[in-house]
């Protein structure tokens, strides 16, 4: 099957800790805890892989337990892997706490000083994890990446206050034709893609792309238990339905939201980065 999207992100080790007291500083505080796949670049190619997009996911992945993990689980999910080296895979801990809203300590695994020339196989799209812009070798890289795929989906990330100028110059190198933000996210970027931004707020989500608008108001339903990659649940379900209808009408646009706040909200009510949801396909038997 020819490739449809190229995603360039980390694939990490996600340790989830939801706390069932309060943390106290030297307390030993009990907790639910998990170990399970993450990184928005994986979560990123999960979720679309699981609409029936055929991905390739260039990331960095050790040679060590939690890279074999990786492995597999990406291999279940039928995603062409394009690994990069790493001395060991990158982890992150997340806590999460009574409302769902998750904190996160993170090591990452610099990816953009060693991107290959090129994807193994031409793509429609190419989906960029913001947290590559991050890294110092990021403009370099953005600019470089224009060349993977003849269209290019920017997802946000948090952008540190001073790294945001630095942020911002790569995102413009990379020269995206849609950016997916949160309310937060957008409102420091102000004006930076106008024309080409979706935003994505608690209740809702709205969109201009060219001279089409849109917007979708999340479905109503059951408590937030766990935020973690929700937003990379609604980036790929939006991205997935606007594969074949680009550059998309209002209709079109309105459907793309609709669909990226129900797999969001859906991926708030199961644990972990890449729980399955609703609506998406069971895993498959090989890669």
């Amino acid at each position: 099957m020819a490739v449809s999207v190229v995603v360039v992100g980390d694939a990490l080790l996600d340790v989830l800790a939801i706390p069932w007291e309060p943390i106290l500083p030297g307390a030993d505080v009990r907790a639910a805890v998990s170990v399970a796949p993450g990184g928005q670049g994986a979560n990123l190619a999960v979720r679309l892989a699981r609409r029936g997009v055929a991905v390739e996911l260039a990331c960095a992945l050790g040679e060590d337990a939690a890279g074999r993990l990786l492995r597999e689980t990406l291999a279940v999910d039928g995603i062409r892997l394009r690994p990069l080296v790493a001395d060991a895979t990158g982890a992150v801990i997340v806590l999460v706490d009574d409302d769902g809203e998750r904190t996160m300590l993170s090591r990452r695994v610099p990816l953009a000083g060693q991107l290959p020339a090129a994807p193994s196989e031409p793509a429609d799209w190419l989906v960029v994890s913001g947290y590559l812009l991050l890294e110092a070798d990021a403009d370099a890289a953005a600019a470089a990446l224009r060349d993977w795929a003849p269209r290019r989906m920017l997802v946000g990330c948090a952008v540190p206050d001073a790294s945001l100028d630095a942020w911002r110059r790569a995102a413009r190198a990379l020269e995206p034709d849609v950016v997916v933000l949160n309310r937060e996210e957008a409102d420091r970027t102000p004006s930076l893609f106008d024309d080409r931004l979706v935003v994505t707020e608690a209740g809702s989500a709205s969109a201009a792309i060219g001279a089409a608008r849109a917007a979708a108001v999340t479905p109503a339903g059951p408590p937030a238990i766990d935020t973690t990659g929700a937003g990379d649940a609604f980036a790929a379900a939006f991205l997935a339905e606007l594969l074949d209808a680009w550059p998309p009408d209002e209709d079109a646009l309105r459907r793309a939201l609709e669909a990226g706040t129900a797999s969001g909200a859906a991926a708030t009510r199961v644990t972990g980065a890449q729980g399955r949801i609703p609506g998406e396909r069971s895993a498959m038997v090989e890669p």
